[in-house]
């Protein structure tokens, strides 16, 4: 016996149309994918089967690892890029002062 299990819209294989589809439980282990388009008429169907993995992996490896990340240095970045500015400001206040922009 043949249980719906979902029904929706997908687009035709063939034509590219909007389709009716629908997974279809065609038995104990099975399940059958099946698109009918009513454009092109064309009756597009999949069948999938449970399959046993093609490779193995140990425990370890499916263990989710925390990530190390290296500590920032961005604390004493600031304080050197605040110096610099700091002295940049300093020397271009005073060249400014420098300048005579009185016209002669």
């Amino acid at each position: 016996m043949s249980v719906v299990v979902e029904r929706g819209l997908a687009r035709c294989p063939r034509c590219v149309a909007v389709a009716d589809y629908a997974f279809v439980e065609s038995g104990p282990n099975s399940v059958r994918y099946e698109v009918h388009c009513a454009r092109c008429g064309e009756d597009y169907c999949e069948v999938h089967a449970p399959m046993a993995p093609g490779f193995s992996a140990a425990v370890e490896a499916l263990a989710a690892q925390p990530l190390i990340v290296a500590a920032s240095d961005f604390g004493s970045r600031r304080r050197r890029f605040a110096a610099w500015t700091a002295r940049l400001s300093r020397r271009t206040r005073k060249a400014l002062r420098a300048i005579d922009f009185r016209r002669r």
